[in-house]
């Protein structure tokens, strides 16, 4: 956490929050290339990014676009980096408006589920990356680059 002191605007760089209008995506692509062995599961919630993005939108995201999350950032093929960054974006808007309407929890694919929505085995759990947070994942669907 860190404190601001002063003007908001002059102290926040609102290119990196997901839900702003001043989001930049190209700025998200430079600082995930610029750090290629972080792990992806870390990379979501580095807020230097991907201001906004918790837990829960991490582990939906990684499932959205079948990458494991133990995937290196300089691993992952462009496409799947431009996914990452698009889908960071696009799920914190869709968590909002659920959240807002009070069926966020009927949406989550993989987050505190057992199962695969998609293949039906048994989802992964285990606390990864530098911050250790729990993070659920389907070893058959999830691909590890």
């Amino acid at each position: 956490m860190r404190f601001i002191e002063g003007p908001l605007d002059a102290a926040y760089d609102w290119r990196g929050d997901v839900m702003s209008p001043d989001w930049d995506p190209a700025l998200a692509r430079r600082k995930l290339r610029s750090a290629p062995e972080a792990l992806v599961c870390d990379a979501l919630l580095d807020q230097d990014v991907f201001a906004g993005v918790g837990n829960i939108i991490k582990n939906e995201v990684l499932f959205r676009i079948r990458v494991h999350p133990c995937t290196r950032v300089g691993d992952l093929p462009p496409r799947k980096l431009a996914q990452l960054v698009a889908q960071a974006r696009t799920y914190s808007f869709d968590f909002l408006e659920w959240k807002r309407r009070f069926v966020l929890r009927r949406h989550w694919q993989v987050h505190r589920r057992r199962e695969c929505p998609e293949c039906g085995r048994h989802l992964e759990l285990a606390h990864l990356g530098t911050r250790q947070r729990r993070t659920f994942w389907c070893g058959h669907c999830q691909v590890r680059y």
